[in-house]
């Protein structure tokens, strides 16, 4: 690796000088409308200060004995979604698997009630027989997020604001803009909250090589991110710098040193919201309308394909696109998900995560999404009682932000998967900073509009303007209906 060295010195100069050369300024129409919190730098706080100020914050849940009421679940048929009910663990002294137990005892032994679950086939849809017959099967359904949206208005679900009286959507284990991006005129039939621990575990972020930052002699990223400095043309001078064709095979591929790499597809939707051009906002009278801004669209794509395909050190081509440059330790920057930390563990090189960057110096903050692939809770109306079974939401929202976040969060991830303490802070601004869209949940509804950007970016195509053009006609109709679906069955569910 001598010559990363003898590179090393130019690298920074170059670096230095197109960061002061670039300028840029917000786009025209710059969308406000999923913001987090403002931004400031993450706080760094011992697992046991954090787990101390999540138990102080109050549920507000009656004592009521259940006289142990079989409280049963639907869920998905794969093991992480199985482990994240968590009735065939035993403990084991894992951290994880003990807290979602002891949270499935608290909640037990508090309420007297007992806890089981049946799974359907991962990948399949949720099956409805039993709501649409009018049986009594289940308390609370948990499914894919962009999957379960299709049928939100169909009567199905119980409102989560007015027909779940103990559930209360303004407690933080309802996490961040969820609530709002999943309501119509203040009505909601799917909700998002910490016990679908998915949300978590499919954030996207960035890892990065740190031995191979050292070995280049770059700044330290953390404080590019600290500072705000972390942005979309930070990265392409990385990459406009930083490659070698270290097989001599003549062509760019995973056996070089690369800069930025990932697949094209959901890893790459992620820029969309990274960037801030969130699909659908509401409105003055709190009604899902389409913001999207076409012509930042247009730019986003044209940057991310400049990125990927034009600059010596940016690679995407397909699904696992980097898993090999990353694990082999030729790759800068890789995109994926805040459980891949787990896996990455016995990596011989030493790594941190950092958030996507932002548009530009003017975006206000980072953001970023959790892959649709999450799940969303559905509470049929067929319960007998929808009074207790909001009770028990209530609670293993609340005990699951209490006690299995930050057993995976801190305790898993920062103490076993960070190398450090400011990666712990940068798994902080992560969670903070994701935002969910009503467009993109509902992205059926919509014509696949969510997805055009990785069609776009993996096809190197920068024809945005055909693409949305033949989409949004058909996407504004779909919409306008769902919306008066919602309103209809909010009519009929005052």
């Amino acid at each position: 690796m001598k010559l990363r060295r003898l590179t090393a010195l130019l690298l920074v100069l170059l670096l230095a000088a197109s960061a002061c050369s670039e300028t840029t300024t917000a786009s025209e129409g710059e969308n406000t409308a999923a913001e987090p919190a403002e931004e400031v730098a993450a706080e760094e706080t011992t697992p046991e200060e954090d787990a101390d100020t999540r138990n102080s914050i109050p549920d507000d849940l009656p004592e009521r004995d259940l006289d142990g009421y079989k409280f049963r679940m639907l869920t998905r048929d794969r093991s992480d979604f199985v482990k994240d009910i968590g009735l065939e663990l035993e403990q084991t002294g894992e951290v994880v698997d003990d807290a979602i137990i002891s949270r499935n005892l608290t909640v037990s032994e508090r309420f007297n009630v007992e806890f089981a679950a049946n799974y359907f086939v991962n990948g399949q849809a949720m099956p409805l027989n039993s709501v649409m017959s009018g049986d009594d099967e289940f308390d609370l359904m948990l499914g894919q997020i962009i999957e379960v949206t299709k049928n939100a208005t169909k009567g199905y679900y119980l409102d989560w604001y007015e027909q779940l009286p103990y559930v209360n959507l303004e407690k933080p284990w309802y996490i961040g803009n969820a609530a709002e991006a999943l309501s119509v005129n203040n009505h909601a039939y799917i909700m998002i909250g910490e016990f679908d621990l998915d949300v978590l575990r499919f954030t996207y972020g960035m890892f990065y090589n740190k031995d191979m930052s050292n070995e280049y002699s770059l700044e330290n990223i953390y404080d590019v991110v600290q500072e705000g400095r972390w942005t979309y043309d930070y990265l392409h001078g990385l990459s406009e710098m930083i490659y070698m064709d270290i097989n001599g095979d003549g062509v760019k591929d995973e056996g070089d040193i690369l800069a930025i790499s990932g697949d094209p597809y959901s890893a790459v939707v992620t820029y969309q919201y990274a960037f801030n051009n969130p699909l659908v906002g509401l409105d003055a009278d709190g009604l899902p309308s389409l913001i999207f801004n076409r012509e930042k669209a247009y730019d986003i794509v044209t940057r991310l394909n400049a990125l990927y395909h034009e600059t010596q050190g940016g690679y995407t081509s397909g699904w696992g696109t980097g898993s090999t440059a990353w694990s082999s330790g030729n790759l800068l920057v890789y995109t994926g998900l805040f459980q891949s930390a787990m896996s990455y563990r016995e990596l011989e090189f030493d790594f941190g995560i950092i958030p996507y960057p932002k548009f530009d110096d003017v975006q206000d903050r980072y953001y970023t999404m959790s892959d649709g692939a999450h799940g969303g809770m559905m509470v049929p109306v067929t319960v007998p009682n929808a009074e207790n079974v909001s009770i028990i939401v209530e609670a293993l929202n609340a005990e699951t932000y209490k006690q299995v976040v930050p057993a995976y969060y801190e305790t898993s991830l920062k103490t076993k998967a960070a190398r450090d303490e400011e990666s712990s802070a940068m798994f902080d601004l992560l969670m903070e900073s994701r935002v969910f869209d009503f467009g993109y949940m509902y992205n059926d509804a919509l014509g696949g509009l969510a997805f055009t950007i990785q069609e776009m970016v993996s096809q190197n195509s920068t024809n945005t303007e055909s693409a949305y053009a033949a989409k949004i006609k058909g996407a504004e109709k779909k919409f306008a209906k769902v919306v008066e679906d919602y309103l209809a069955l909010d009519t009929a569910n005052p």
